[in-house]
């Protein structure tokens, strides 16, 4: 049992010193991590938050950004001098906290900075480090008990061994070397500080009943892999490409699967504005493309199923645990509430965001601007961490994945970068023809050799649990076969054991280049010395990029295999070596724009540029790419705004997340048909007069009222969401449901235009698209008989719902859940969907930089329809020991009552 002790503990740390002054910036900065920068919850905090129902009371610094961010306002993120008393963890470490929560490094080398930003990192972040690590190395079991056995098993699957881990550290600079190392010292030592200071120890854990293990180097590598796995690389899924194209009839089906699965349509929206570079990647002859698509798919249909899943996709089986605990019934379920929402969040990691940086000559200072939201979800707290670091070489402020050494998004003196996933295929899968040996070693046959597989044990250490309650110390074991082939990991056997699926990561065994790539970037005072660092990174993260000398740049980066040029990379290739990748594409052939003529450059995970083939093909990440697609809105912001001032930046940041992303292509289309009822006429006149704007007047609420759960929608939008809807169901009735459901999946985008409503568009407006459908999806219907026909349906349906009268066509506004990570330690709360980032800065370069204003008034209008959350005290406190936690229950079932 954890032993709770009264007060922190002092601190002796010398006053600021004079040297600790930040370099200039002859920029403005505004920033927003919403709900806030630190996650460490207190058991106190927990039975304040908890007691009053406030999120702010849970912990400093934890909710003082979500209403600031919701209301499109901005801290003053620029290099400030530090004020107050540092922590001074070790000699040469100083460690300052601004208003809100920043923690500003300066350090006297490399090593000490970056050990100060993994001390900072342990103080704010600890139990989100812990769990991404444990992700990372494949050891979350040891944390939640037997339901993270099947996620570790993945890890170790895919991932690699401590001797792999050890090859590729020895393999980097010097330079990056001492950062690693500095930063995994300060995140141990903050850890040993909270093993035997109970004050400072997360809640987690008490609730949990373990403590934080020492922090290594490895772990720090784990992470980054981890991170460069989830968020920044895509592919592997061929098999749901296989099930696509099963359901829609086989070989039958192709017309189909291409009108809903295609590769490259010249006509959809890209970055790099087709007047600045064409860069193709397709490999494929074109005249032998529909011989290879049907090849490749007949290949993959007589595939065994089962190859789909595996140890390698997170279906190993849970193992099996004793039943029947001795808790009370709601500390047993808050205990495993915990456990299941680690386990979750863990599968859930994801990529998303959106960056655009404007040209001088388009801005009213005459200097270029940038911003940058990437989207990586909201929580208590969010995955992101904003942290500034000076020392060593290193100026820069942004934010980054707690547990990784590096400023991955953000800016520097003179320089401003911003992140979006790439959604470019880098995985891919390849079918092994195997066998076992007498002994029972695992062969696989390649270029017509029968090779040994690269095989070793690894065993998963996990503890015991109860009716999904863990318990105990990580005693209990389970070892399991990892094996490699030249293409990469196993991730999936076939019954009979005759072929094995493996998949192949560009970024294998390099994906720790991309640290070299980005300590670059946090060192970098130009373009020149920036690209260098472009040119390190193997990940696929769109950069985005703006400078004070006026330079605005953007980059699809990674390293992107060169496929056969006789398969379809839609489909699992054989693996037996004739069609092995060949090489990589060379760094100035993958699309780029430096200084484009348009004055702007913009990404929002879209299709980089003309030419550039799809072959990562999963709805929720914009693919296939269209011409609607989410990156119009920036697109049309920019346009309509030929001299951008400060203030309009901060408002089209806002207002790009207030608008309905399918609006562009298809609002016009409907507006222009004649109308045939008086319902019809009504209808469209509602539409017309609609701007797209996601939200209508708030109902009754006060201004910037967050708690009201009852604001609706406006009639126009509620008429929009469900048209939209019909329209798709009127137009792709011909197809099966499940395929169109699965083609119209934008996940956490809510008014983005999926594959399945760019097939729409495709039919009803062939002059939006290079592509011609592969069947008459109208029946011999004109389009405006179509959408007719849909909106009809929808005006039936809201009548039925709301009654006659438009003006009551009113849907309840989304929400958006702010969890927290174990959903039972923290806040937990809902606020209005908006469509933007996780952390948010703006910056507007300028020779006198001055504090961005956070009153100014918006070019754009403030949300005035939002749904509001009411807020409330979290299910369960922290376990401290198993009695103190059953009081606790105790006393949240009476007051239930």
């Amino acid at each position: 049992m954890l032993v709770l002790v009264a007060g922190l503990l002092a601190t002796t740390a010398a006053p600021a010193l004079a040297a600790d002054v930040p370099p200039e910036q002859p920029m403005q900065v505004g920033t927003a991590l919403p709900p806030g920068n630190s996650g460490f919850f207190s058991v106190p905090g927990q039975a304040q938050g908890m007691a009053t129902g406030d999120p702010g009371a849970y912990g400093e610094h934890v909710d003082d950004q979500r209403e600031m961010f919701w209301d499109g306002d901005f801290k003053d993120g620029r290099f400030k001098a530090p004020v107050g008393t540092p922590d001074e963890p070790k000699a040469g470490v100083r460690i300052y906290e601004d208003d809100k929560g920043v923690k500003q490094v300066y350090g006297d080398t490399s090593f000490d900075t970056w050990f100060g930003a993994g001390y900072a990192a342990g103080q704010q972040r600890l139990f989100l480090a812990d769990a991404v690590r444990r992700m990372g190395r494949g050891t979350f079991a040891e944390l939640v008990g037997p339901s993270g056995v099947p996620v570790d098993v993945q890890a170790r699957t895919l991932t690699y061994s401590q001797a792999d881990y050890d090859a590729m550290f020895a393999a980097l600079p010097q330079s990056s070397k001492e950062v690693v190392e500095g930063y995994a010292a300060g995140m141990d030592a903050w850890i040993q500080h909270v093993r035997t200071t109970p004050t400072d120890l997360p809640a987690e854990y008490a609730l949990l009943q373990t403590l934080p293990e020492s922090w290594t180097v490895t772990d720090s590598l784990a992470a980054g892999v981890l991170i460069t796995r989830t968020v920044a690389s895509a592919g592997g899924d061929e098999f749901r490409e296989v099930e696509t194209l099963r359901t829609l009839g086989g070989l039958a089906g192709l017309g189909a699967f291409t009108d809903l699965r295609w590769q490259s349509d010249e006509k959809a929206t890209v970055s790099v504005p087709t007047g600045e570079g064409r860069f193709d990647n397709a490999v494929v002859p074109a005249a032998q493309r529909d011989a290879v698509l049907r090849k490749s798919a007949a290949y993959a249909l007589a595939l065994p199923k089962e190859l789909a899943s595996g140890p390698g996709t997170g279906a190993h089986p849970e193992p099996a645990v004793p039943t029947g605990v001795g808790l009370p019934p709601l500390v047993q379920s808050s205990l495993a509430k915990a456990a299941e929402t680690l386990v979750a969040w863990g599968k859930g990691l994801h990529g998303g965001s959106y960056a655009f940086a404007v040209a001088p000559e388009r801005t009213s200072t005459g200097a270029a601007m940038l911003v940058s939201g990437p989207q990586l979800g909201y929580s208590y707290p969010t995955q992101l961490w904003e942290i500034e670091v000076h020392g060593g070489g290193y100026d820069a402020r942004g934010s980054t994945v707690p547990g990784l050494p590096t400023v991955g998004i953000g800016y520097g003196k003179r320089v401003a970068w911003g992140l979006t996933t790439g959604n470019s295929k880098t995985i891919d899968s390849f079918i092994e023809t195997t066998r076992r040996t007498a002994d029972g070693a695992l062969e696989y046959l390649h270029q017509g050799t029968w090779k040994p597989a690269d095989c070793r044990t690894e065993t998963i250490r996990y503890r015991t649990a109860q009716q999904g309650v863990p318990l105990g110390l990580p005693v209990l074991t389970e070892d399991v076969e990892v094996c490699r082939t030249v293409h990469g990991p196993i991730a999936a056997y076939s019954a009979d054991g005759t072929k094995a699926r493996s998949v192949q990561y560009a970024m294998y065994r390099r994906e720790l280049e991309t640290i070299n790539g980005i300590l670059q970037w946090n060192r970098a005072d130009d373009l020149a010395e920036f690209e260098q660092g472009m040119r390190m990174v193997t990940w696929n993260e769109n950069t985005v990029y703006a400078d004070a000398d006026g330079h605005i740049a953007y980059w699809h980066p990674g390293l992107f295999p060169r496929r056969s040029t006789s398969w379809d990379s839609r489909f699992p290739a054989p693996g037996t070596g004739e069609h092995d990748r060949r090489g990589f594409v060379p760094f100035e052939q993958l699309p780029h724009v430096v200084d484009p003529g348009v004055g702007y450059v913009a990404n929002w995970n879209n299709k980089p540029a003309t030419g550039w083939i799809d072959e990562y093909l999963e709805p929720a990440s914009s693919r296939s790419a269209g011409k609607a697609a989410r990156i119009q809105v920036i697109h049309d912001l920019l346009a309509s705004q030929p001299r951008l001032t400060p203030e309009a930046l901060r408002a089209t940041e806002y207002r790009l997340g207030n608008l309905d992303q399918r609006v562009p292509e298809f609002k016009g289309l409907l507006t222009a048909v004649p109308p045939r009822t008086a319902a019809q006429r009504q209808a469209i006149a509602l539409l017309k007069a609609w701007d797209g704007t996601t939200y209508g007047p708030r109902a009754g609420t006060s201004e910037g009222d967050y708690t009201d759960g009852t604001v609706t929608d406006g009639p126009a939008k509620t008429l929009w969401m469900r048209y939209m809807d019909d329209l798709r169901d009127e137009v792709l009735a011909a197809l099966p449901d499940d395929v169109v459901v699965q083609s119209d999946v934008v996940a956490s985008h809510v008014y983005d235009a999926s594959p399945a409503d760019n097939l729409v568009l495709r039919v009803l407006n062939p002059s939006a698209s290079a592509l011609r459908p592969a069947r008459d999806y109208l029946a011999g219907r004109t389009p405006a008989i179509a959408m007719l026909a849909a909106l009809d349906k929808s005006i039936a349906a809201l009548t039925a719902q709301y009654g006659a009268d438009p003006a009551t066509w009113r849907m309840p506004h989304e929400r958006r859940a702010i969890d927290s990570l174990t959903g039972v330690i923290g806040p937990s709360l809902t606020m209005p969907y908006m469509d933007r980032g996780s952390w948010v800065h703006v910056i507007a370069f300028t020779e006198a930089a001055a504090a961005p204003s956070t009153d100014q008034p918006r070019t754009a209008p403030r949300p005035s329809d939002d749904a509001l959350p009411a807020t409330g005290p979290s299910a369960l406190p922290a376990l401290v020991g198993v009695a103190l936690l059953a009081g606790w229950a105790w006393r949240r079932r009476v007051q239930s009552r």
